[in-house]
């Protein structure tokens, strides 16, 4: 059965939030109220916001008109972006980016959470601007949800925490995976920062080839081309991602465009968001001037090892030095050729490869499991939110 759709001013309150002035010290720098940002809910790992990184004074809460939020209550974001959800896990208050929904009697704050999760892309389809997308309060007051029984949401938010738990528990693995190569890398190598092993250093330029970047301009666009338009952020997690919305290339844009790409490209971003790392692995793309490429000589550095070097806390500590721009951070050509590479031994990056060829076996079935857990997750929402569970 299909569940009546009800407002949400219908069964809980909306409230929104406010900034006390930031040019009034005394509002600020207190620990009387927790006062948390659209940020602050941008990637969250369970449902619930314990506590807030920033917190106001009493004065500041009453100088503007923000509202002290149960705990329980669902953060709403409506701006910058809209759509991310979490549980207020105590008492708090929020920015003007929030529409926030204190539950009613009849909904069930759990229910009510993973509904709103459920629904957020259709919340941000509603979202209007010029400058940027936000839902105002009536929006969200219009804004419809299914709404059982309460005994029936609590049956349906208790399935859906499971197996949320269970996706959860899969990424955390895989993050612990990750946080483990890292503690590995700095045993095994040091700190690139200090180089307390006394490693020879050596520039970028004579460990690599062909270093360069991508096209500076805009491509003409072929919606049916083979090739894809690449920049930074289509660099993840050592690959390449395209999504649906990257921009496709034809034949003849792609020869005038093309660079030497091979088995042994690593491509890093040098614009915008810096350094992200990824390894080429022949797919058919043209690189934006946000994305930086080199062939590794394999005989003068493993590549693995420097993967890890440049997605190290070292490379963003050597181009926040060096970065130009006001608005968008750039790292030039010239100072990727002059990075300082700290050199261990063949045998010791060699060893090292081995252990990340291992680890990263174990991150495979991992991505695997958390995949099959977050397929089952998404089915067991559609069906709960359109009455079949």
């Amino acid at each position: 059965m299909s569940w009546p759709l009800v407002k949400l001013r219908d069964c809980c309150e909306v409230v929104g939030g406010a900034t006390p002035k930031r040019e009034v010290p005394e509002y600020w720098d207190s620990p009387d109220v927790p006062w948390v940002t659209p940020k602050d809910v941008s990637d969250l790992a369970y449902p619930a916001l314990e506590d807030a990184p920033e917190y106001i004074s009493e004065a500041g809460f009453q100088s503007c008109s923000t509202s002290m939020l149960p705990k329980g209550s669902v953060l709403v974001t409506s701006r910058a972006p809209i759509g991310n959800i979490a549980i207020a896990g105590r008492d708090l208050c929020t920015n003007q980016g929030f529409k926030s929904l204190v539950p009613g009697a009849n909904v069930d704050g759990l229910y009510l959470y993973y509904c709103m999760k459920h629904s957020s892309e259709r919340l941000q389809a509603l979202g209007n601007g010029a400058t940027f997308k936000e839902v105002s309060k009536k929006i969200v007051e219009e804004f419809e949800i299914p709404l059982p029984p309460l005994p029936e949401q609590k049956r349906i938010a208790a399935i859906l925490d499971k197996a949320d738990a269970i996706r959860r528990k899969r990424q955390q693995a895989i993050q612990l995976a990750d946080n483990f190569l890292r503690a590995v890398f700095l045993d095994m190598f040091g700190d690139p920062v200090t180089n307390p092993k006394g490693w020879e250093v050596r520039p970028l330029s004579v460990l690599v080839s062909k270093l360069g970047d991508g096209l500076h301009g805009t491509p003409e666009y072929d919606e049916s081309g083979d090739y894809y338009f690449i920049n930074g952020n289509n660099l993840d997690n050592g690959s390449i991602v395209i999504g649906e919305r990257v921009k496709r290339v034809g034949d003849e844009e792609f020869k005038k465009h093309k660079k030497e790409l091979s088995q042994n490209t690593m491509l890093v971003s040098i614009n915008g968001t810096i350094g992200k790392v990824a390894f080429y692995q022949g797919e058919k793309v043209v690189l934006g001037k946000s994305v930086c490429y080199f062939n590794v000589i394999p005989e003068r550095i493993s590549s693995m090892y420097l993967y890890h070097l440049i997605g190290s806390h070292y490379f963003l500590r050597y181009t926040s030095g060096i970065e130009t721009g006001s608005t968008i951070k750039n790292v030039s050509l010239k100072s990727m050729r002059e990075l300082p590479v700290p050199l261990p031994s063949a045998e010791l990056q060699g060893s090292f490869k081995s252990l990340v060829k291992r680890i990263e076996s174990k991150k495979a079935k991992l991505s695997a499991s958390h995949n099959s857990a977050s397929a089952l997750f998404d089915s067991l929402s559609q069906n709960a939110f359109s009455g079949r569970v």
